[in-house]
C-alpha cells in the first residue's frame, strides 16, 4: 500500500559520500535509524543515500545492521523508484534473499526535487499495515534525515574550501560588515605577519602606498570594479605589488567580503625587464637595434659603422660559448669606454656591434692618426684579451656608411651591413666603406638566385658523379652525386659560383629533392647491385618531410635503402634542431647510409658523431693533399682513421690525386678513396659505361 504524508519541506542537499561523513553527523544518523524503528516497532532501519548513482547506508539499526554499499538487488535499491514518496510492504513473500518481510520507506527529496536518499524501516517477518500516526512519524523523521543530509553537505563543503583555502598560495582575507578581518590562510599570515585578526583592511594597505589614493580607498569601500591593484610592505620590508580581487558573501543576517589576494611583484619586475630588453642587450648592456635606429631618427646628420669580430665562431666555438659571451662583454666595456655623448653605441646581435656618430667624425677631411675615430677604435677593440686563463687575440671588421654616401634616404644600415660584408670577404681585419657599386653587387646576387630559379625550371641542372673507389681492390664500389649548372650560354658554370647561393635560398629545397630523386635513378641502372650512392643534402632538406622524400625517391627508382648514402657537413649539423637529427635516425633505421663529410674541419667533429648515429667518415681533401709531406696533416689523417676504427666506422678519404697518397690511406687501414687519381667527375653515361667495363676483382691498391 501506498501513503501520501503532509507534505515534506524542502531541502537542497547536494549529495553525499560515505567517508566524509563527520563524527556528529553519524550519531545524528544513528539517532534517527533508531527512532524510526522504534516509532514503527521494527526489527531494523536504515538511511541510505545515493552518491554518484551508489546506494550507501549512511547508518542503520538492529540485528546484523552494517554500514555500507548496497547491492543492485537490494530490496531499498530495487524498490528506490517506488516511493511517491511513502512505500509501504506490509507482507513480502518474493524478498526472501534480503530476509525482509516487512518494509516502509520515505524517499528524501531536496527542494529542487532530487532524489536524496531513503530512510527505510524493515523487519524479517510480515506485520499488519502500519497506523497512519506511525507514517506521519516516520515522514517526520524523514523530515529530519533531510535537513541532517543537507547539513552534511554543508560541513562537507565547509570543509573543503577551508582546506583549499588554507594550502592556496594566494592570500585569503575574509571581514565582516565592518571591514574587521575575522579569517585569513596562512599564506595572509606569511605576507602580513600575525596578528591579522580584527585589523581593519584599510590598516594594511597604507593610502601613501597607492598609486591612485583616491580609486584605492573607493575599492575598499567595496566601490568599482572587482579587480584593483595595491602595494604593500611586507613584513621583510619590501614592497610588494598584489592583484586583489573582492567579493561578497552572505549566510543569514551576517554579511562581509572576501579579498583574494596575488602577488604579482615579480611578474611585474618581468614585464619592466621585457621592456627594458626591448631597448637594451641582456648580454652586454648595450642599447640595441632598436636603440640605435631611434638615435639615427633623431640625427639626421649621423653615419654609422657595423663592427664584426672576425673568426667570432672560432673563439665561441674552441672555447666554450661561456669565453664568447665574455669576450662580448669585453668588447662592450671597450665600446662604452670609447663613447662619448656625440656617439651611440649598440650590439647588433651575434658578434656585430654598431657606433653611429656625425659622418665628419667617422670621415674627416683632413686624417689625423692619433685622433681618427675608427683607427683608434680598431686599435682599442683589437688589443688582446685575458678571458678566465685564456689569451685571446680578436681582430675587426668594419663596414662604414655615412648619410652622404646614401642617396634618397635609403636604409642605413643595410648600406652598412653590405660594407661588412665586403669586408669579411676579403679576408677580414679592414674596415670597407660602403659604395653604391655594393648594391649593384647585392643585385647581381639577387639576379643570379633569379637565374637558378629560372635553370631549375628549365631543367638546365644535370648530376655528374666521382667514383670511390675500395683501396683493397682497385673497384669502383661507389659515386658521389654532383649537381652541375649547364647554361644555355654559359656552358658548364663552375659549381662554386653558384652552391653557397643555393645553399641559403629556399631553391635549394626544390633542387635538393631533385638531386636525390634522380641520383636514386640513376643508380638503378648500374649494374653491380652493391654499389651505393652518395648525396649532399642542402640545409633546409634536414625536416621532417625528409623521411618522406627519400622513400619516395627510393620506391620510384626501385633502389634498396642500403644502396643510398646521405652526406652532412658540420655545418648543416650545427645548424639542426632535433627534428633533423630525428629523421636521419628514421632513415638509418630504414637502411639508408649516413655519411659525415669533411670530417676533422670543424671544432664539433666529435660532439657531431653522438649526435648523428653516422656510417662513414669522409677525410676532407685538404688532409689528404699535404699528408705526405706535411707531419700534422699526417697526424690528423692517422687519427681519423684510428677513431674511426674505433667506432666501427667506414672511412673514405677525398681529392686522392697519387698513387703514393692511397697506398699510404690503404696501409693506415682508410677503406676507399675518390679523386682525380681515379676519375674526375663523370656524367651518368660515362660512368655507367666504366660500370660495365671494370676488371674483375683483385687485391692490392689499384689505379684505373
Amino acid at each position: 500500500m501506498t501513503f501520501e504524508p503532509s507534505p515534506i519541506p524542502a531541502h537542497d542537499a547536494a549529495p553525499v559520500e560515505h567517508n566524509v561523513a563527520s563524527g556528529s553527523s553519524e550519531s545524528r544518523f544513528a539517532d534517527v535509524v533508531s527512532l524510526a524503528a522504534g516509532c514503527m516497532q521494527t526489527a531494523g532501519a536504515t538511511l541510505v543515500a545515493c552518491v554518484n548513482e551508489r546506494h550507501l547506508a549512511l547508518a542503520a539499526h538492529g540485528p546484523g545492521a552494517a554500514c555500507a554499499q548496497l547491492s543492485r538487488d537490494h530490496l531499498i535499491v530495487r524498490t528506490w523508484g517506488q516511493h511517491s514518496p511513502l512505500l509501504v510492504l506490509p507482507d513480502i513473500h518474493a524478498s526472501a534473499r534480503d530476509n525482509i518481510h516487512f518494509y516502509a520507506g520515505v524517499a528524501l527529496y531536496s527542494g529542487s526535487g532530487r532524489r536524496l536518499g531513503t530512510l527505510a524501516v524493515h523487519d524479517h517477518a510480515p506485520r499488519p499495515s502500519p497506523s497512519p500516526a506511525q507514517l506521519d512519524g516516520l515522514a517526520r523523521l524523514g523530515r529530519v534525515a533531510s535537513a541532517l543530509l543537507e547539513q552534511r553537505s554543508i560541513e562537507r563543503t565547509s570543509l573543503i574550501v577551508a582546506q583549499a583555502g588554507q594550502q592556496a598560495r594566494e592570500s585569503v582575507l575574509i571581514t565582516d560588515s565592518h571591514g574587521g578581518i575575522q579569517w585569513r590562510n596562512p599564506a595572509a599570515d606569511q605576507l602580513f605577519g600575525n596578528g591579522l585578526a580584527g585589523q581593519s583592511m584599510q590598516t594594511l594597505f597604507p593610502l601613501r602606498l597607492q598609486l591612485d589614493q583616491q580609486a584605492t580607498r573607493a575599492w575598499l569601500a567595496g566601490q568599482g570594479d572587482s579587480n584593483h591593484q595595491l602595494r604593500i610592505v611586507a613584513q621583510d620590508g619590501s614592497l610588494r605589488l598584489l592583484d586583489a580581487t573582492r567579493s561578497s558573501w552572505k549566510h543569514g543576517p551576517d554579511h562581509g567580503t572576501t579579498f583574494v589576494l596575488y602577488d604579482i611583484t615579480e611578474a611585474a619586475h618581468q614585464r619592466a625587464e621585457l621592456d627594458r630588453l626591448a631597448h637594451y642587450d641582456p648580454l652586454t648592456g648595450l642599447p640595441n637595434r632598436n636603440a640605435l635606429l631611434t638615435a639615427l631618427e633623431a640625427h639626421p646628420d649621423w653615419g654609422v659603422v657595423l663592427i664584426g669580430i672576425d673568426r667570432f665562431k672560432w673563439i665561441n666555438d674552441g672555447l666554450g660559448h661561456a669565453i664568447g659571451d665574455r669576450v662580448l662583454q669585453a668588447f662592450a666595456d671597450r665600446l662604452q669606454v670609447k663613447a662619448d655623448d656625440e656617439q651611440c653605441v649598440a650590439r647588433m646581435g651575434g658578434d656585430v656591434f654598431a657606433c653611429a656618430c656625425a659622418d665628419a667624425r667617422l670621415a674627416p677631411a683632413e686624417p689625423n692618426p692619433d685622433d681618427d675615430l675608427l683607427p683608434s677604435l680598431i686599435r682599442h677593440l683589437q688589443q688582446p684579451l685575458r678571458v678566465r686563463g685564456h689569451q685571446v687575440h680578436a681582430e675587426v671588421s668594419l663596414g662604414v656608411a655615412l648619410r652622404e654616401d646614401v642617396q634618397g634616404g635609403g636604409d642605413l644600415l643595410a648600406c652598412a651591413d653590405l660594407a661588412l660584408y665586403r669586408a669579411k670577404s676579403a679576408g677580414g681585419h679592414q674596415h670597407c666603406r660602403y659604395r653604391p657599386s655594393m648594391r649593384a653587387d647585392a643585385l647581381a646576387r639577387r639576379d643570379l638566385d633569379l637565374d637558378l630559379r629560372r635553370a631549375f625550371a628549365q631543367d638546365e641542372f644535370e648530376l655528374y658523379y666521382q667514383p670511390q673507389v675500395d683501396l683493397a681492390n682497385g673497384r669502383i664500389c661507389g659515386a658521389e652525386a654532383l649537381l652541375r649548372w649547364r647554361h644555355p650560354l654559359r656552358g658548364i658554370v663552375p659549381a662554386s659560383e653558384f652552391i653557397d647561393l643555393l645553399t641559403h635560398s629556399p631553391l635549394g629545397t626544390e633542387v635538393g629533392a631533385w638531386v636525390l630523386q634522380r641520383a636514386c635513378m640513376d643508380a638503378a641502372q648500374w649494374p653491380d647491385p652493391s654499389t651505393s650512392v652518395s648525396i649532399n643534402l642542402f640545409p633546409a632538406q634536414l625536416g621532417e618531410d625528409l623521411v618522406a622524400q627519400v622513400q619516395a625517391a627510393l620506391a620510384a627508382a626501385g633502389l634498396s635503402a642500403e644502396r643510398l648514402e646521405l652526406e652532412i657537413t658540420e655545418t648543416i649539423a650545427l645548424t639542426q634542431d632535433s627534428a633533423g637529427a630525428e629523421a636521419l635516425a628514421v632513415l638509418r633505421s630504414q637502411g639508408v647510409n649516413l655519411a659525415f663529410d669533411d670530417f676533422g674541419t670543424g671544432y664539433a667533429s666529435l660532439s657531431m658523431l653522438q649526435r648523428f648515429r653516422i656510417d662513414r667518415v669522409k677525410i676532407d681533401r685538404s688532409f689528404v693533399s699535404g699528408m705526405l709531406g706535411n707531419e700534422e696533416d699526417a697526424a690528423i689523417v692517422r687519427w681519423i682513421v684510428m677513431l674511426a676504427r674505433a667506432l666501427g666506422l667506414r672511412v673514405v678519404a677525398e681529392g686522392v690525386e697519387h698513387l703514393p697518397q692511397a697506398e699510404q690511406l690503404h696501409t693506415l687501414g682508410c677503406d676507399e678513396a675518390q679523386g682525380y687519381l681515379y676519375a674526375q667527375a663523370l656524367d651518368s653515361n660515362s660512368l655507367l659505361t666504366r660500370l660495365h667495363a671494370q676488371p674483375p676483382m683483385s687485391s692490392g691498391v689499384a689505379r684505373e
